[in-house]
C-alpha cells in the first residue's frame, strides 16, 4: 500500500538531504579543472618567451578562431563571449579556445548520439495519415507540423490530455498511476533526491520491480550527485530496477562537460500513460519543504497514442546512455483506444546537431502565429535577438504578450540577466510580472490555439546546450486550463513598468551589462 500522500501537501515536512560523496566528487572535478587551467596559463607565461614567433602564431591562430566563431551557427552571445576572452587574454585564451571551445572536441560524442537517435526515429514512423487530417483540420499549424515531423517527431491524434498546474497535483496522479502499473515503467529526471516525494514513491517502484514490471530509471549524474550517492541507486538495482546515469561529470573532464545535461522529465506507464513538465522527483518541487519560496511548477498527464511518442523519447536516451539500445522499440507501443481528434506532438532538442534545433524553431513559429494572446512563464529569460525580436513584433501586431518570472532566484547572476532582458521588451508594451510568493519553474508557451509544455526554459543552456522534451498541443481545454493558470498565478504576481527598470540601482546596471558579455557560458 502506498504511503499516505498528505506528506507533500505540508510545507517544510519534507527535507534535503545531501551526500558528502557528492561534494567529495564536485571537489575533484573542480580541482582538476583548476589544475587545466594552471596548466594552460603555465604554458601561455612559458610561451610568451619567445616574443615575435609566439605573437605571429598567436595572430594567425586568432584570426582562424574568429573566422571560425563568425561563421558558427550558434547564438550571438555565445560568439562575443570567447571573443571576449581570446582579447584579453590573447595566448591563454586561444588555448582555453582550442581545448573548450571548438565543436570539434564534441564530434565522435555527437556522431554516435545521432546515429542512435536515427535508430529510434526510423521506428517511430511519421504518421502519414494522421498528419494529413491534422493538417485538414488545423490548417494555420500546418507548417508547424511539417517542421517537427521533417525531424522525425510524428503527429498523434486519439489522446487524453490533462493540464497540472502544480507539482503536487502533479505527483498525485503519478503515484495513483504507478501503483497500477503491468508491464514497464520508464522514469527519466534530471535531479533525483531522498525526501519525502521519494518516500512516497520508492515502495511502490522497489514493489512493482519485484513483481516482475520492467523499471526503468534514468537520472542526469550532475543533476543529482549532490542528492543521492551509490547506495540510493544501488538499492534499486537490487530491487530489479534497471538504473542508468546519464553523462557522469568525470567522464569529459578535458571538454568542460558541465553542458550536455539531460534536462527532460519523463514519466511512462504501460505505454498509455505519460508525463512530461518541469517538475523534478525532489521535495522542492512539491513544496513539502521551502528552498526558495513557494514553488511554482506545471506539466502534462498524456493518456492515449502520443505516450508512444514519449517513450520513444526515453528510449532515445536510454539507448544513448547505456550505449545498448533496444533493437525493436515497437514492444513498447501500445494501442490508446481512444478515437478523437486530440492532437500532440512529442519531441525533444539536444546539442548532438547543431543544424537540427526543434525546439527554438517551434517556440518561434509559437510566437509567430499568436493572433490574440502570447501567455510564457519561465524561470529565466536570457534569450537571443530571435526571440526577442519575435516577441516585439507579435505585439506590434496587437497581441497581448505576458511573460511571468520569479521573483525569488535560484541563480543570481541568471536572476540578473532575465532582469535586463525586461529593458528590451517593456518599452514594445510588453508585461513582465515576477512572481512574488516565490520561484516559478513552470515552463509554458501558448497562444490561443497552440500550446508548447515540457522542460524547456527560456535562456541559452535549455535551448541549445542540454537535451529537453516538449509536447506540442492543439487542445483547446488544455490549453483554456493553462490560461486560467497563469491568470492565477498573475494575481501572486508583480507586474513590472518601465519606470521601475528605468530607476534599477546602478550596481544592478553595471552587473548586468557585465553579465550580459557571457550570457551565454554561465
Amino acid at each position: 500500500m502506498r504511503p499516505s500522500m498528505d506528506i507533500i501537501h505540508i510545507k517544510d515536512e519534507g527535507f534535503v538531504k545531501k551526500y558528502l560523496s557528492g561534494f567529495i566528487r564536485a571537489w575533484t572535478v573542480a580541482a582538476i579543472l583548476l589544475l587545466q587551467f594552471a596548466f594552460v596559463f603555465v604554458l601561455a607565461i612559458f610561451l610568451s618567451r619567445y616574443g615575435l614567433y609566439v605573437y605571429i602564431a598567436v595572430e594567425l591562430m586568432l584570426i582562424l578562431i574568429v573566422c571560425n566563431l563568425i561563421n558558427k551557427r550558434t547564438d550571438e552571445s555565445f560568439k562575443i563571449g570567447w571573443l571576449i576572452i581570446i582579447s584579453v587574454l590573447p595566448i591563454a585564451g586561444v588555448l582555453m579556445y582550442l581545448i573548450w571551445g571548438r565543436a570539434s572536441a564534441f564530434r565522435k560524442i555527437r556522431k554516435r548520439h545521432t546515429r542512435l537517435f536515427g535508430a529510434v526515429k526510423s521506428q517511430m514512423g511519421r504518421e502519414q495519415e494522421t498528419f494529413e487530417r491534422f493538417a485538414k483540420d488545423c490548417p494555420e499549424y500546418a507548417g508547424i507540423g511539417n517542421l517537427l515531423t521533417s525531424e522525425g517527431y510524428p503527429v498523434f491524434k486519439n489522446n487524453a490530455i490533462s493540464y497540472h498546474p502544480s507539482g503536487e497535483d502533479a505527483f498525485a496522479a503519478v503515484l495513483s498511476d504507478l501503483e497500477k502499473a503491468k508491464e514497464f515503467i520508464f522514469l527519466s529526471f534530471f535531479i533525483v533526491a531522498e525526501g519525502a516525494l521519494w518516500e512516497s514513491m520508492k515502495p511502490i517502484i522497489v514493489g512493482k520491480a519485484r513483481e516482475g514490471v520492467k523499471v526503468r530509471f534514468l537520472y542526469d549524474d550532475f543533476g543529482s550527485m549532490f542528492r543521492t550517492d551509490k547506495h540510493f541507486w544501488n538499492e534499486l538495482r537490487d530491487a530489479g530496477v534497471e538504473v542508468a546515469a546519464f553523462n557522469p561529470v568525470h567522464k569529459y573532464l578535458d571538454k568542460l562537460y558541465k553542458n550536455f545535461r539531460s534536462h527532460q522529465k519523463i514519466i511512462v506507464i504501460d505505454g498509455v500513460i505519460g508525463y512530461t513538465g518541469g517538475f523534478n522527483l525532489a521535495d522542492e518541487y512539491v513544496n513539502a519543504l521551502s528552498r526558495f519560496g513557494h514553488w511554482k511548477d506545471n506539466g502534462v498527464r498524456i493518456e492515449g497514442d502520443a505516450v508512444w511518442g514519449l517513450s520513444a523519447l526515453f528510449l532515445e536516451m536510454w539507448g544513448m546512455t547505456t550505449g545498448s539500445p533496444d533493437d525493436d522499440i515497437s514492444v513498447y507501443k501500445r494501442s490508446s483506444g481512444l478515437d478523437n481528434n486530440v492532437y500532440c506532438i512529442p519531441f525533444a532538442d539536444g546539442p548532438d546537431d547543431t543544424e537540427s534545433t526543434p525546439v527554438p524553431s517551434a517556440i518561434r513559429q509559437l510566437i509567430y502565429s499568436a493572433r490574440e494572446y502570447l501567455y510564457i512563464t519561465t524561470p529565466y529569460l536570457v534569450v537571443g535577438d530571435e526571440i526577442i525580436n519575435a516577441l516585439i513584433d507579435a505585439r506590434k501586431r496587437g497581441v497581448d504578450v505576458r511573460i511571468v518570472t520569479p521573483a525569488i532566484p535560484d541563480k543570481k547572476f541568471v536572476f540578473a540577466l532575465t532582469r535586463l532582458n525586461y529593458g528590451r521588451l517593456l518599452p514594445a508594451g510588453i508585461r513582465i510580472y515576477e512572481y512574488t510568493p516565490g520561484f516559478i519553474h513552470a515552463k509554458s508557451y501558448t497562444c490561443e490555439s497552440f500550446g508548447l509544455l515540457g522542460t524547456v526554459n527560456l535562456d541559452y543552456r535549455s535551448l541549445y546546450l542540454h537535451y529537453e522534451c516538449e509536447v506540442a498541443i492543439w487542445d483547446r481545454k488544455v490549453l483554456d486550463d493553462v490560461k486560467n493558470d497563469v491568470f492565477e498565478t498573475l494575481e501572486s504576481s508583480h507586474e513590472i513598468t518601465l519606470e521601475e527598470w528605468n530607476n534599477r540601482p546602478l550596481g544592478e546596471r553595471i552587473k548586468q551589462k557585465f553579465l550580459s558579455l557571457f550570457s551565454s557560458l554561465l
